[in-house]
Parts: C-alpha cells; structure tokens; sequence
C-alpha cells in the first residue's frame, strides 16, 4: 500500500480489545506485579514467562492457556509480529480441549474469535464469537461480533451489535465495556461519514482507556486511533499530539512512528518522516512502512533506496501462508499504486472481497480494476464503496481517477476538490496530482503500466 491516510486500516492491528480486555480484567494481577519496575514492553515479556511457568507446573488447568493467549495476543498487537496469534490460538485449543461446554469457555472462545479476526478469518470470527455469547451474554464477545460484521460489509447488523453493547445488561456504567462500546461508535460513525462524531468518541475512549486500567500499547493505540482520524480529517497539528502522546505511553510503538512519518510527510519534513518509518520497520517491517518509506525515498529523488523498500514490501507480503492472508489487500494495493504484477493485483483483490466487502475492500477492486484499463468495472466497485458515505479522501481520489479516465472531467474534479478540502495533505503522491486536475492539467492521465504513471 502506497503511503495513504489508511495507517487506520491497516490490518496488522485490531481495532478493539477483545481477548485482550478480558485477559486483563479477569488476570491482570501478573502484569500488576511488575509494572511498577518495567517498561510496558517487558512487562508482556513478563506474563508471558509467568503463565508458561504456571503451566510447566499445572499442564491441565485451562484458565492459565487463556492467560497465556492474552499475553500472546497483547505481544502480537505490540511487535506486529502476527506469528504470536498462532501461539496464542494453540494455547486456547487447548484451553478448549481441557474445557468447553459450560460458562467458563466463554473466555476462550472469544479470544480465540481474537485471533482469526486478526488473521483475516472473518466469518469464523462471527461464528466463535455467537458460540462464546451462547455461553455468556459478555461485552467483548459482543463488540467482536460487531467487528466481524462490520469487515464483511454487514453495516446494519454490526450497528445492532454495538448498540446491544452500549447498554449493558444492567445499563449501569463499566469503564472497560464502554471503552470497547466507545471505540465501537467511532469506527461505525467513521465508516458512515460523521467525522465529528468518530472523533468525539474516540476522544471518549482515550479517557476511558486510562479508567479501565488498559496496557500502555492499549491506550497508545486508542491515542494512535484518534491521531489517525485527525490526520484524515486534515488536523495535522491535533495528529501529531495524539501521535506523541501514544509515543509518551509506549515509546517503541511502531504504529504511532509511523503516524508521525505520515505527519510529517503531510508537513513536507520528508527527511524527519523517513526517519520515523524507519525507527517503526526496525520494529516490525510491515508492508504499509515499506511503501511509506520507498515513497518518501522516491519523491526526493532516492529511486534506488525506493525500490529497495517495495521489494521488501513483495517479500514481507509473500513469505508465508499467513501472510499472504493477512496482507493481501496491501499488497493488491501496493501492486496498483507502483502499477506492477497489475493482473495479480486484481486477482489479490477479488481474492480479498471473498473474506470481507467493506469499504476499502472495495475501493481496492475498483483501483486495481482501474489499473488494468477496467474503467467501468471499477466505477460499480467504487460506487460500492462511496455507497456508505466514508470520508476518505482518498477513496475522493480515486473516484476521480476513475471518473477522469471515463471522460468525465468535472466529476473528476468533483472529487478532487473533495478530497484536497478534507485533507491537502492526504497523500504524498496523489494530493499534487488531485491539484493538477483542478488546475486544468489536461497531461495528467491514468494508464494501466509504466512506473508510477499519474492517473
């Protein structure tokens, strides 16, 4: 994925706490423990050792593969390693082969609906979350079902969930389900345009973060998420807060560097945004920080350090099962923007749209369909995408280029205009060109080939 205001989209990350929340509600105790003495990222190291060593000792008592699932989970969330999923997935099968028919299941079942969330197995998630709510009527299995729903495009069902979430069983307050309900409302009032709203919700969720007594990462990545809308929404100065504020919480955290590579790219500091990409790849080399940082490379004229980072996007993209799963609509997208291997890119995309139908799914099969001289194809998958009403600028973008390479010129304005009024900055590449059109650039146009041909 070409660097875009979509950090908030990027899958390596969860946009809830599901598992997570409930390990730390019901066995936080090990964490507490050490907090005090070590830094947020040792003190998951910690739990880690403190679980394997209860279980060394008890090899049969289920509740501690729960504990030890949470701890992965929580590594997997602060490394971007998904590798941690897959251990934490195989400490909860086996917390559900010792136990799984009564109430304390239910634990298990919904960080195990966690797990395939965050690998991209979606329609399982809705299943192992219903089969955990059978067992128990509990908040983060209820926000999990929501979030299941909401990536495979079931709008109005994942509103129902999240409203069933937000009043309770008892509609007294609780910190923790109401950060997830809060978190929850934003996402969906994000998707459907009420930025306002997404906002406050957010910002709700970063007090509620701290009241329900979260990890650092917890409530860095509730900071990151609020940063991420801001930048969207074209308040750099309100992103680059929330982004240091995640960073104060949690220093080594590669999702909020990254966002400050993304602010201050949209700054045009390119040389301080190359470094903060480069501090969150030593981290983790996710496939959007590749992109990021060859794009930054590229635009001040460093081509050879460009290609060098998109080739690490193809490898990190493609080294195993999981990740093929996991990062096919970055690599689909990074494919379209850098106009490469553009047939797989469409293949990759459609491959996608099997496990979700949501927003940016579909704006990913329109820009790939586009990319291969599929003009009016990618306009019905497009409109799929604007159909909710998310203020993206760059689904603006590339409704334009679609529009443009139609012919229609003053849609494709229309669109241009949308998105720059939203966010001047919004992209390192593509924002100069949206101007272009305004401009009456008539040079400017899409063709399906050619490195980084301008739509």
């Amino acid at each position: 994925m070409s660097m875009k205001s979509r950090l908030i989209h990027s899958r390596d990350l969860l946009p809830f706490t599901t598992a997570l929340l409930l390990g730390i509600l019901t066995a936080g105790s090990a964490a507490q423990q050490v907090k005090a003495t070590l830094s947020p990222a040792k003190i998951t190291d910690e739990r880690i050792r403190f679980f394997q060593e209860r279980l060394a000792r008890d090899p049969d008592y289920y509740a501690n593969y729960n504990r030890l699932a949470s701890a992965y989970a929580q590594k997997a969330r602060e490394t971007g390693d998904i590798s941690y999923y897959e251990l934490a997935e195989k400490s909860l099968k086996k917390s559900l082969e010792l136990e799984s028919t009564h109430s304390e299941a239910a634990e298990a079942f919904t960080q195990l609906g966690g797990v395939q969330f965050a690998e991209h197995r979606f329609s399982e998630t809705a299943a192992t979350a219903e089969r955990a709510l059978s067992l128990e009527d509990d908040p983060a299995a209820r926000a999990l079902a929501g979030d299941a729903q909401l990536e495979m495009g079931y709008y109005a069902a994942a509103e129902a969930s999240f409203a069933l979430l937000a009043a309770g069983p008892d509609n007294q307050p609780h910190p923790g389900r109401d950060y997830l309900s809060a978190t929850r409302r934003a996402s969906l009032a994000w998707m459907h345009g009420d930025v306002p709203q997404a906002i406050t919700q957010m910002k709700q969720a970063t007090a509620l973060a701290e009241q329900a007594h979260l990890p650092a990462e917890n409530v860095a990545w509730t900071h990151f998420m609020l940063g991420e809308q801001m930048f969207q929404s074209g308040d750099l100065a309100g992103a680059e807060s929330e982004m240091q504020s995640a960073l104060t919480l949690f220093p080594s955290y590669h999702r909020a560097l990254a966002g400050m590579g993304q602010v201050r790219a949209a700054q045009h500091r390119f040389e301080q945004a190359a470094d903060f990409y480069r501090k969150a790849i030593a981290i983790i080399p996710l496939p959007l920080y590749a992109t990021a940082l060859g794009d930054i490379d590229r635009h001040v004229d460093k081509n050879i350090e460009a290609e060098k980072q998109y080739a690490l996007v193809e490898y990190i993209a493609q080294i195993g099962a999981l990740n093929k799963q996991v990062y096919n609509r970055d690599l689909a997208l990074f494919y379209a923007d850098h106009d490469r291997h553009l047939s797989d890119a469409v293949t990759l995309a459609r491959k996608e749209l099997e496990a979700r139908h949501d927003v940016y799914t579909w704006d990913a099969l329109a820009w790939t369909l586009l990319k291969n001289g599929h003009a009016l194809e990618a306009r019905e998958a497009m409109q799929k995408a604007l159909a909710v009403g998310t203020r993206d600028p760059l689904l603006f973008f590339h409704a334009g280029a679609i529009e443009r390479q139609l012919g229609n010129t003053q849609e494709a304005v229309k669109y241009a205009r949308e998105a720059l009024a939203i966010n001047p900055e919004f992209h390192v590449v593509y924002a100069d060109q949206a101007r272009q059109w305004l401009a009456g650039n008539s040079s400017v146009a899409v063709a399906a080939g050619g490195a980084h041909d301008s739509p």
